[in-house]
């Protein structure tokens, strides 16, 4: 039986249809697409090990007028340092300092305000001493508001004339008597501050240990003890580094220089560090940003 001619045209658009219609439900022979092959994640860059350094780092406490002569030397050398001042004692002149040192025209004078605000210690590192300079454990023992403020007041008022927020202190007096767990647990909970320099080393004879914890860190020497200061400064500049970090950490106050006729001395011990290729120079502030993840505040 033969078909009419528009019969076989209806079948014919009759059979497209129905193809098209296949290809759209899932039903039909469709092309495969392209298979994307995964690729393999970039392997998380491995940060590359900080080399055995030797650092140098030196402070000076309480905010006198012998830092303005410190400071022409400091800069003649290209040397950073770190200040510590009580801004609760501006202009105040302490005269029992020379009659302890035996002598009586020994000068402590401390900046005033003016004087700070005018650009003393521009370009070098300003760090808290307290307000008032007391033994915080042994003036305050449990009082916890007085430590606080003694603390945190000093440190804002160095924030308002520097413009840069400290995150260390020195104790007065610096000894283990002048803190205490309380008082550097109160520190550590109510302020910044998140390291503080002892006066005295209990290190020894590893002078040049980086500190254990940084609300106990140890100096090295003191800097008014300008024999021990140059004797260090020749054995630290001699040592080698082998694996693991050296610090060599100097301490003292401006009138010392004074007390001990040894300007001259602590220039040339300023000098000869200054000369050496293999120390690395820093503030306190510095350094502690450089090891703040190695080297844990305080005991868990």
């Amino acid at each position: 039986m033969k078909m009419k001619k528009p019969a076989i045209l209806f079948l014919i658009l009759a059979l497209l249809v129905t193809s098209l219609l296949a290809g759209c439900t899932g039903t039909g022979t469709k092309t495969p697409e392209p298979t994307i092959e995964p690729t393999e994640a970039e392997p998380t860059p491995v940060p590359t090990p900080r080399p055995p350094m030797k650092y140098f780092t030196m402070s000076f406490d309480d905010g006198i007028t012998q830092d303005a002569r410190i400071i022409e030397i400091l800069k003649k050398y290209n040397m950073p340092c770190t200040f510590n001042i009580n801004t609760g004692l501006f202009g105040v002149r302490w005269d029992w300092v020379g009659e302890v040192s035996g002598n009586p025209n020994l000068l402590h004078l401390r900046f005033t305000k003016e004087e700070i605000l005018g650009g003393v210690y521009d370009g070098f590192d300003v760090e808290v001493h307290t307000l008032n300079h007391p033994s915080l454990a042994g003036n305050y023992g449990n009082n916890i508001s007085a430590i606080i403020s003694e603390v945190g007041d000093d440190a804002k008022n160095i924030a308002e004339l520097t413009g840069i927020a400290p995150v260390g202190m020195a104790y007065p007096g610096g000894q283990e008597s002048d803190t205490s767990d309380l008082v550097i647990r109160t520190i550590l909970e109510n302020t910044d501050i998140r390291f503080a320099r002892m006066a005295v080393n209990q290190k020894k004879p590893s002078e040049f240990a980086l500190p254990e914890y940084w609300m106990k860190w140890y100096p090295s020497c003191q800097i008014g003890n300008i024999a021990t200061f140059k004797s260090l400064a020749k054995k630290f500049i001699n040592a080698e580094v082998t694996d693991h970090d050296l610090l060599f950490y100097a301490w003292g106050h401006g009138y010392e220089l004074d007390n001990n006729k040894c300007w001259e001395q602590f220039e040339e011990v300023i000098k000869m560090l200054s000369e050496a290729d293999d120390i690395m120079f820093v503030t306190n502030a510095e350094f502690y940003e450089i090891f703040k993840d190695e080297i844990p505040c305080w005991k868990d």
